[in-house]
């Protein structure tokens, strides 16, 4: 993984420094198809989920302030994190968004709409083009998230093969994925229990962008 001395936060651990972790994600990879159901080994999965939340949390703030001299309006037109770094990587140091190139990688994940309002944002920013080093940092932080979101996916997968086990009840009602995902936010099925129902519904909300993205 990227070196963290010139950007991560000196009071945040990365998570995936933790050789607990990378342990934990090797036993993953190879009981994944033999379909190990131990209670133990769903319910680190389900906390590792929770911590790789906050790490991808870290690694998104540090990588908008990082971009901002570059493109400040992005980090408010693309709120989602997984959408921002991809945005990242195929805009990079470009200042020109109506390339093919960059239209085709946005039309990937992005509406036709959305990317219209990036080239008019683009077009009118005060933003520069970044030195090298901050371009290094960039590359640095986008790199971790992408690491991050890995093995986020592959937290999620063990988890919902085995959530009938775990919250069958819970399963029926609203499907194994979106209760794997339930979990993750809210730290574990006792932790979920103790929610009150008013409050489930706004669990993963996403701050609101403008111009209606």
């Amino acid at each position: 993984t990227a070196s963290p001395q010139t950007w991560w936060p000196r009071n945040h651990k990365r998570l995936l420094d933790d050789p607990a972790l990378q342990k934990h994600i090797e036993r993953l990879r190879t009981t994944l198809d033999a379909k190990d159901e131990s209670h133990e080994l769903l319910v680190k999965s389900n906390r590792y989920l929770i911590e790789a939340g906050n790490d991808l949390q870290v690694a998104h703030r540090e990588l908008c302030k990082a971009y901002s001299p570059k493109f400040p309006e992005l980090e408010e037109l693309i709120p989602n994190a997984t959408q921002y770094v991809k945005a990242v990587r195929i805009i990079g140091n470009s200042t020109d968004l109506t390339s093919k190139s960059i239209n085709d990688g946005l039309n990937e994940f992005l509406s036709n709409h959305q990317i219209i309002t990036l080239s008019v944002a683009e077009s009118t920013t005060a933003g520069r083009p970044l030195a090298n080093q901050e371009v290094h940092n960039v590359d640095q932080m986008a790199t971790y998230m992408e690491q991050i979101m890995n093995v986020r996916d592959l937290l999620v997968q063990h988890v919902e093969q085995h959530m009938h086990g775990l919250a069958p009840n819970m399963c029926a009602l609203v499907g194994a994925s979106v209760s794997a995902k339930l979990l993750g936010l809210t730290g574990g099925l006792d932790a979920l229990s103790k929610i009150p129902s008013c409050n489930l519904q706004v669990l993963g909300q996403v701050k609101q962008s403008r111009a209606g993205m």
